[in-house]
């Protein structure tokens, strides 16, 4: 024969609701790691860098003045046919 403690009674329930509430509201506590802080070092840029930067900058001012150059002399190309 199964005891009264067995039985979920109206007051059990509440009990058990409530203890419930506070093991979920404890597991969430634990699982929030904590915010980590971002830090940002300075540092100078190294050789390879600077030469990249180099290269790509003067990639594009060739290529701006390329492309200036050739739209300023498409009026002067002439393009005969020959029979």
């Amino acid at each position: 024969m199964p005891l009264m403690e067995d039985y979920i009674t109206p007051e059990n329930l509440e009990q058990l609701k409530a203890q419930a509430r506070m093991q979920a509201m404890q597991a969430a506590r634990v699982q929030v790691p904590p915010p980590g802080r971002v830090v940002y070092v300075r540092r100078n840029l190294t050789v390879a860098e600077l030469i990249v930067v180099f290269l790509i900058s003067c990639g594009l001012v060739l290529g701006v003045q390329g492309t200036w150059h050739l739209a300023n002399n498409l009026p002067r190309i002439e393009v005969k046919w020959s029979k």
